[in-house]
């Protein structure tokens, strides 16, 4: 089974060639690799062209469209039965694709194989993307303990309602499903392969191979850093859209709720950030509309008082600052008074405060 290696990236000629030594160092050796450079303007091209491989072809945007639209463009340009991605911060283990394309062989009837990964940032590794989910743990207990797992597509589907476990850089599909149910929505900057997923499970079987094959590597420009807010705001609309499509389906409609609480919680939180209380709390009391969830109420709470208190505490700084200036302008004293004249003098001794000491004249 040929495997198309879609690795869409955009001024990452930093770090792009460790995502293409781990492909290319793979053990499974019948894939090519399609490059899409999102209208890089650094030195990427250099980069990818220096690796002289024939396995590797190289596509080029024009112009910076995002990376749903690259991907898209990549699958389009895909000759393998298989289709994998690859973002271009991150890197294979070197059996990735071989036990993946063993999974499909073994399983013809599943769509979708996808594996656990593991993050990397600067500070820590986190060895399992999967010990920080909760849904899909609990719909692994469903199943006898093992490494490879075929899902149910309603399965999935409830899961991805609450939480996605799949990276794209750790799965695999089959093209024609891709070309059948939709590729990727290039409306929006980020969170679009949760949909996709999300689209894929109403109709795919999807397996999971219990091993952590891929590695994250968490870099400050990454999609989902750079375009927070809009990832929330997007997916909080593809499940609200799922939510309305459910009807009575008590455990669905659980599952979105968690799912929305979450992502209603992450974006008033973005806003608190930026100091946006106001909007914040509108987010917040949305969310328990929608959802009911407690949590989301008590977030509210804890916003007001978050928001209370820092309104205090400039209040304060402002009063001090008024008080320390009338003090250093102090007036002086009318000629002829008979008073004594007071200056204040301001000394620093290395960082301390500031203190003022009177001196007559």
């Amino acid at each position: 089974m040929k495997v198309s290696v879609l690795i869409p990236t955009y001024n990452r000629a930093y770090i792009i060639s460790d995502a293409l030594d781990s492909v290319l160092k793979q053990t499974y050796r019948d894939f090519e690799i399609i490059i899409v450079d999102d209208g890089s303007s650094d030195g990427t091209r250099d980069v990818v062209e220096g690796f002289r491989s024939e396995k590797i072809r190289y596509l080029r945007h024009a112009l910076n469209r995002g990376c749903s639209a690259a991907y898209n463009t990549g699958i389009s340009a895909a000759e393998g039965e298989l289709v994998a991605f690859l973002d271009s911060d991150d890197i294979w283990k070197v059996d990735y694709l071989e036990r993946q394309v063993a999974f499909f062989l073994a399983h013809p009837e599943v769509d979708v194989v996808f594996t656990d990964t593991e993050i990397q940032n600067k500070s820590e590794t986190i060895p399992s993307l999967m010990r920080f989910m909760t849904a899909f743990p609990r719909l692994l207990e469903e199943y006898p303990k093992g490494k490879e797992y075929v899902l149910a597509g309603r399965q999935m589907y409830r899961c991805l309602l609450e939480e996605v476990p799949i990276k794209p850089s750790a799965c695999l599909i089959k093209r024609g499903v891709l070309q059948r149910e939709g590729m990727f929505d290039e409306a929006w900057p980020s969170g679009t392969d949760w949909d996709l997923f999300l689209r894929l499970s109403h109709s795919a079987c999807f397996g999971y191979f219990d091993c952590p094959l891929v590695v994250q590597r968490r870099t400050s420009d990454a999609t989902h850093y750079l375009f927070r807010e809009q990832d929330h705001i997007f997916l909080l609309g593809v499940l609200l859209k799922e939510k309305a499509a459910l009807g009575r389906d008590p455990e669905g409609q659980r599952a979105v709720n968690r799912g929305l609480s979450i992502h209603y919680n992450s974006l008033a939180w973005a806003y608190l950030e930026k100091g946006e209380g106001l909007e914040a709390l509108s987010i917040y009391l949305r969310g328990f509309k929608e959802t009911r969830r407690p949590l989301l109420i008590k977030k509210f709470l804890w916003g007001v008082l978050r928001i209370a208190s820092r309104t205090v505490s400039i209040g304060r700084r402002s009063q001090k600052g008024r008080n320390a200036h009338e003090t250093e302008n102090c007036a002086e004293e009318s000629p002829g008074s008979g008073l004594v004249r007071t200056e204040f003098k301001t000394e620093r001794r290395g960082n301390s405060q500031v203190s003022l000491k009177p001196s007559k004249r």
